[in-house]
C-alpha cells in the first residue's frame, strides 16, 4: 500500500505541468492581436491624412479654377438682400426690383437647350435666346460666352447691379438671372419685335411709318432723361445705338444692355475712364480723351436720330465717299438747304408732317455738338421734341469721328483714329 501511494504521488506533478504552457501561447495570441489592431489603425490614420491632403489640394485647384466665379456669387449675395421668403426664388434687390433667381436646367429646358433656332442675336456678353417658361412666358436668355468671362463677368455684374436699381417704362425689365457654376445668365423680358436695328438696318421688310418713329424717338429721349437726371443714381449708359433699343409689340421703345453703364457722381462733370462702347456712335472728346459724361449718350442719341429717320446705319463704306459717314453727309445736305434729302425715301413716299421731321433734324444735330457743353441736357431735348420750348440755338458743325475705311468697325484701334485726327473736333 505505501508503495502504490507513492507512486500515485509521483505522477501526479506530471499530470498538471500543460497549463503554463497555454497561458504563455494565449498572451501571444493577445500581443499579436494588440499589434495588428495598432497596425490597422496606424494605416488607417494614414490613409485618412493622405485623403485629406488630396481633397485639400482638389480644393484649392478648383478655387482657383472658379476663383472669380464664388467671387461674382460672393457679390451677387451683397447686391441682393438675405430676406428670401419661404419656398420663393425672388431676391429683392434692395431698391426696386424684385427679380427671379433661376435654376440652369429650367433655362436649358426653356431654351431648348440653347439650340440655334432659338437664337435672336449675340453681342459682347454672349448670345442671346429665346425662351419659353413652364407657366408660357416668354424670356429672352442672354447667356455669359464663358471664353470671355473675364469681360463679361463683369458686364454681367454691373448689368445686374443697374438694371435692379432703376425702373422706368422706357428701360428694359430684368425678369432675373443664373449663378450655376460658371454659368452666368441674364432673364429679361420678352420684346416681340426685338430691336430697332432690325428695321432701320435694312433686316426687315417692315416698315415703321413717322409716327411709330417718332414715338421711339422720343421714348429713348425719355428713358435717357431718367437715367441722367431722374434717377436717383446718375447712370451714364456708354453704348446707346440702334441694337439695344428693343420695341415690344406696340413699339414701344426700351434701352436695354447695360453692362457698360456706369454709376457717375453727381459733383464731377466728368469722369476720365478708358473708352468702352462702339464707334460711330461715340462722342469725340470720349474716344479720344477718355473723359466721360452723360453728353457722351447724348451724341450718341444724336447718331441714333439721323439713323431712326434715315434708315440706314451711321457709318456705310459701300456708298460714294460723301455719304459714308451719316453725320458728315446731313450736316452738308443741312448747309446746301437740302436736310430733307435725307429723310428715308419709303418714308417720303408714305407721308410726314415736315416740321416734325426738320424738329427732330435740328434736335439730332444739337446732340452732335463739338464740345460737350453745347449739347442740351436730356429733359431739354424732350421738351424740344414735344414742342414745349421753342429751338432758338443754331447749331454749329457736328465733329464727325469716323471718316476712315476700317474692316472691323467697332473694334477699331484708337490710336490709328487719333493719328487721323490730331483735335477733338474735326470741321
Amino acid at each position: 500500500m505505501p508503495l502504490r501511494v507513492l507512486k500515485a504521488e509521483a505522477t501526479s506533478p506530471s499530470n498538471e505541468s500543460p497549463k503554463p504552457h497555454k497561458s504563455g501561447s494565449l498572451c501571444y495570441i493577445l500581443g499579436g492581436i494588440i499589434v495588428a489592431i495598432v497596425l490597422i489603425f496606424l494605416y488607417v490614420f494614414r490613409k485618412r491624412t493622405k485623403l485629406q491632403k488630396q481633397t485639400t489640394t482638389a480644393t484649392t485647384k478648383e478655387q482657383q479654377v472658379f476663383g472669380k466665379h464664388n467671387e461674382s456669387a460672393e457679390v451677387m449675395r451683397m447686391i441682393f438682400s438675405s430676406n428670401q421668403q419661404s419656398g420663393s426664388k425672388e431676391f429683392f434687390s434692395g431698391n426696386l426690383r424684385t427679380i427671379s433667381c433661376f435654376d440652369y436646367q429650367t433655362l436649358k429646358k426653356a431654351t431648348n437647350n440653347f439650340h440655334a433656332d432659338n437664337l435672336l442675336g449675340s453681342g459682347g456678353f454672349g448670345p442671346v435666346y429665346q425662351g419659353t417658361l413652364i407657366d408660357g412666358r416668354l424670356i429672352a436668355v442672354k447667356k455669359l460666352s464663358l471664353n470671355k468671362s473675364q469681360q463679361g463677368e463683369k458686364e454681367f455684374l454691373v448689368e445686374v447691379r443697374t438694371i435692379t436699381s432703376i425702373q422706368h417704362k422706357n428701360l428694359v425689365r430684368l425678369v432675373g438671372c443664373c449663378i450655376d457654376g460658371p454659368q452666368r445668365i441674364l432673364v429679361y423680358e420678352y420684346m416681340r419685335n426685338r430691336s430697332l436695328d432690325l428695321f432701320i438696318h435694312g433686316n426687315s421688310d417692315q416698315f415703321l411709318n413717322w409716327n411709330t418713329r417718332f414715338q421711339i424717338i422720343l421714348g429713348v429721349a425719355r428713358g435717357l432723361q431718367y437715367l441722367h437726371e431722374d434717377s436717383h443714381q446718375r447712370i451714364v449708359h456708354r453704348d446707346i445705338k440702334a441694337s439695344n433699343i428693343l420695341l415690344d409689340d406696340k413699339f414701344q421703345p426700351r434701352i436695354g444692355d447695360f453692362g457698360l453703364a456706369r454709376f457717375f457722381p453727381e459733383d464731377q462733370a466728368y469722369l476720365s475712364t478708358q473708352f468702352a462702347g462702339t464707334l460711330g456712335y461715340t462722342a469725340p472728346e470720349y474716344a479720344i480723351r477718355g473723359e466721360l459724361s452723360e453728353k457722351a449718350d447724348i451724341y450718341s442719341f444724336g447718331v441714333l436720330v439721323l439713323e431712326i429717320i434715315c434708315c440706314r446705319k451711321n457709318t456705310e463704306h459701300i456708298l460714294s465717299p460723301e455719304k459714308q459717314y451719316l453725320p458728315e453727309y446731313a450736316w452738308k445736305l443741312y448747309e446746301n438747304a437740302r436736310i430733307l434729302d435725307i429723310v428715308d425715301p419709303k418714308l417720303r413716299q408714305d407721308g410726314f408732317v415736315e416740321k416734325d421731321v426738320m424738329q427732330a433734324i435740328h434736335v439730332a444735330f444739337l446732340c452732335l455738338q463739338p464740345h460737350a457743353h453745347l449739347r442740351p441736357p436730356m429733359s431739354q431735348i424732350v421738351a424740344l421734341l414735344t414742342f414745349k420750348i421753342e429751338m432758338v440755338t443754331t447749331p454749329l458743325r457736328p465733329a464727325f469721328l469716323d471718316r476712315m475705311p476700317r474692316k472691323d468697325h467697332e473694334n477699331h484701334s484708337l490710336k490709328a483714329l487719333s493719328q487721323d485726327f490730331t483735335s477733338p473736333i474735326y470741321t
